[in-house]
């Protein structure tokens, strides 16, 4: 029994990577994926770092937003996805060229990248937990309203930026802002309506607050796969324009 939240936990990385194998990448991209993923891992050990120095320094503030911005906005977002950007990054510049070679490709390699820091977030958060079972519940949450969404949203900028021709100033902010600010502001929405009392005004507009953030994480998610569905089919359509062109040419 003890073990089954753990296994409970490692539910959003099976999710994912099943989601990720449903786009029926070509083979050259499963050694970017798994490199992706490895990249993931290693920039937990950063982020724990960053995270202990940033949530001592909150845990003496006295005020309940100052702690909440220290603590959930600079202690979690933006350490967070600033490590899983250099993560996504470097396995960028590794197969750039070699193996990356489209948007989508670019998308999931940083979803491959969220993937891996999922899966220890994730077991860390269950295994450190003096309620296993409500944690690893609580993280289920993350298939949806986690960093996947995240970084489908920063691997979109990120492809818009680097393989891209226009904007790429604009696209290279947004691929961080973008998802920082959504972090951000769920996270320290969830922080304060838990930390003032339960019946106060804060508690319901916080609360409001971190369902908005919940549903920026869906919507962020949905474009970005709406768009890359969007791409696909117009590449496919080109495709078979072009063949026929060909086909009438040769009769």
């Amino acid at each position: 029994m003890e073990s089954f939240p753990l296994l409970i936990s490692m539910v959003p990385t099976l999710v994912l990577l099943g989601l990720v194998g449903a786009f029926r990448f070509h083979s050259r991209m499963f050694v970017v994926l798994w490199a992706g993923v490895a990249m993931g891992v290693l920039a937990c050990v950063p982020v724990y770092l960053m995270e202990t120095i940033i949530e001592g320094a909150g845990d003496r503030l006295s005020g309940i937003y100052e702690k909440a911005f220290v603590q959930q906005v600079l202690g979690a977002a933006v350490s967070e996805e600033l490590c899983i950007f250099l993560g996504f990054l470097l396995t960028f510049k590794l197969f750039q060229g070699v193996r990356i070679r489209t948007n989508a490709e670019v998308v999931a390699v940083a979803v491959a990248v969220a993937i891996g820091f999922t899966t220890i977030e994730n077991v860390t958060a269950v295994l450190a937990s003096e309620t296993p079972w409500s944690v690893s519940l609580n993280r289920l949450l993350s298939i949806v309203a986690g960093h996947a969404s995240l970084q489908l949203v920063m691997g979109y900028f990120a492809a818009k930026c680097w393989l891209g021709s226009h904007h790429r100033l604009l696209f290279g902010v947004l691929m961080l802002a973008v998802p920082i600010g959504i972090h951000g502001w769920g996270d320290f929405s969830e922080s304060v309506f838990q930390a003032v009392e339960s019946d106060s005004p804060q508690s319901k507009q916080f609360f409001s607050a971190w369902i908005f953030g919940i549903f920026a994480y869906l919507a962020g998610a949905a474009i970005v796969l709406f768009k890359l569905r969007e791409t696909a089919c117009i590449t496919t359509t080109c495709a078979e324009a072009d063949s026929e062109i060909q086909n009438e040419k040769s009769e």
